[in-house]
């Protein structure tokens, strides 16, 4: 595997601070211009530009399970329990849906052309075991998008987004996602489609919101047209190891083979406060600007999403902006969220090498991590991490949970 300038991966980790990747691929400093005049002249259009506001209830973006939808995904989970096989075997050959499958199809169709997100309801949580709801979880993503991504350096296939009860590090040397805190507007670097299975949700707040890149584009486009200068052009340090300072440069918004993606966490782009280490550059004032006005055009066009326990949300991760509110658990449970990290092999937009780097790390076939790991339940001893600023915890760092990725 290598990395946008050819440098291995693994190299490109221990780079020494003064070498940073080519920045530019698709759009490079000197035509970023000229790409912001050519996009300015249009807005975007199609199903993707959307805001909150055109969905008066859940009904339009809801895949509802009948009991008949129920029973079959029931069914394939028996049949595939009694082949014994693991997790990373699901597909949808061993995990037959035959009446569900063309509905689930649809629904990856809508993921990659259409609206870009759907939630997944009507299964009772309390009716599985952690290890059938996890098996159900892989087996309806199987027909959505069957290419499951590494979300760390040692094989882990699943993340448990959740502020356990048995950890004992403090909450502010953990990454975010491992606390109660709320996250800021962002992607998960590297990630195509995302889903989350809500396995449990908090007491008070936790609510995750959903923002369309493409309506935030044609927001600032009309309200403050220079920031999308900003967000194009491939100056954006993106942070990728707290011990040696090592970054590279990129753009935080790209267009790619006719589509805008966006590769965004604002705890990843520039220093830091809690680094000391002061070689990964600063943001410039333009750069802050720009992350400040993203956030505000991702609020007025959020779409708030009231997920319930056994639901599963999949959404496009290149084309939507993320985040979730603070919240409270109650006084025996914990809000809970099993990630996965997956790619269409058919559907699945053309990734530019701007965005590679990560995204190679959790798709790529040609590289050192084998291990494939489905872990049921989050690590019972979380250890503090060496890097703890990014708001999805990045995927190059040096271990996971704990000590790594969301």
């Amino acid at each position: 595997m290598t990395s946008t300038d050819g440098v291995a991966l693994d190299s490109a980790l221990r780079l020494p601070y003064d070498h940073k990747l080519d920045p530019v691929q698709d759009v490079d400093a000197d035509n970023a211009g000229d790409l912001f005049a050519k996009q300015s002249a249009n807005a975007l259009a199609g199903p993707l530009v959307w805001s909150g506001a055109d969905f008066k209830d859940a009904q339009p973006y809801n895949l509802q399970l009948s009991k008949d939808d129920v029973v079959e995904i029931d069914n394939a989970l028996a049949e595939f329990m009694k082949l014994g096989l693991d997790g990373d075997d699901v597909s949808r050959d061993n995990f037959p849906l035959p009446g569900l499958s063309r509905r689930l199809q649809a629904c990856a169709e809508t993921l990659h052309l259409g609206r870009g997100f759907f939630v997944v309801r009507g299964l009772e949580a309390s009716n599985y075991t952690v290890e059938d709801s996890v098996i159900v979880l892989l087996g309806l993503a199987s027909y959505v998008a069957e290419k499951r991504g590494r979300q760390d350096r040692k094989g882990n296939m699943l993340s448990h987004v959740t502020d356990s009860k048995q950890w004992t590090i403090p909450a502010d040397r953990r990454h975010m996602i491992h606390t109660n805190a709320a996250l800021p507007f962002h992607s998960d670097m590297g990630c195509d489609i995302l889903s989350l299975q809500v396995r449990n949700t908090a007491d008070k707040g936790g609510y995750t919101y959903l923002s369309s890149a493409w309506w935030v584009f044609n927001d600032l486009l009309n309200r403050e047209p220079e920031v999308i200068k900003t967000l194009l052009t491939p100056n954006w340090p993106v942070q990728l190891s707290g011990r040696q300072g090592t970054y590279y440069l990129a753009p935080a918004f790209t267009f790619h083979d006719g589509k805008l993606l966006a590769s965004l966490d604002p705890n990843r782009l520039g220093r830091h406060p809690s680094m000391t280490d002061s070689r990964v550059p600063s943001l410039t004032s333009s750069q802050r600007d720009a992350l400040q006005a993203v956030s505000e055009s991702a609020a007025r066009g959020q779409l708030q999403l009231a997920l319930k326990k056994g639901d599963i949300l999949f959404f496009n991760n290149l084309a939507m902006l993320h985040r979730r509110d603070a919240y409270e658990d109650g006084e025996h449970s914990s809000r809970h969220m099993v990630r996965l990290w997956l790619r269409s092999q058919k559907l699945g937009w053309a990734i530019p090498d701007s965005m590679r780097l990560p995204w190679e790390a959790a798709y790529g076939e040609n590289q050192k991590v084998k291990a494939r790991i489905y872990s049921l339940f989050p690590v019972a001893d979380y250890v503090q991490p060496r890097y703890t600023v990014g708001s999805a915890a990045f995927l190059i760092e040096e271990d996971s949970e704990g000590s790594g990725p969301e």
